[in-house]
């Protein structure tokens, strides 16, 4: 990477706010798991004041409870290249402070927590 000690800094901090803002995303992420998850102990709660009418409600509601099983697969799937992505992210942070500082040793890099 032939790039500027100025460019080089610009490109640093970008990656930091990349960063900061995927902990932010995995953060509403888990919150919108552990909801689904609360939401879902509600239902089990609530099929048992009424069967019969839980049991018609299931029928209606089976392709918009099928729907919710992939979303909630897929919000699991995202979470995880999140998770990957900042991990390769910090990566290229210590990369670019070993070119900023000039550094030849992987001791005493600034890593991003």
């Amino acid at each position: 990477m032939n790039l500027s000690k100025k460019d080089l800094n610009k490109y640093h901090f970008a990656l930091q706010e990349c960063v900061r803002s995927r902990n932010i995303w995995i953060t509403y992420l888990y919150v919108k798991l552990r909801w689904n998850k609360l939401n879902s102990k509600v239902d089990i709660c609530m099929q048992w004041s009424n069967p019969f009418m839980n049991l018609f409600l299931y029928i209606i509601y089976l392709p918009t409870k099928v729907f919710k099983l992939f979303n909630n697969i897929y919000t699991r799937y995202e979470l995880k290249k999140m998770e990957t992505e900042i991990n390769v992210l910090k990566k290229e942070l210590i990369y670019v402070d070993n070119l900023r500082w000039n550094k030849k040793d992987n001791l005493d890099l600034k890593v991003l927590k």
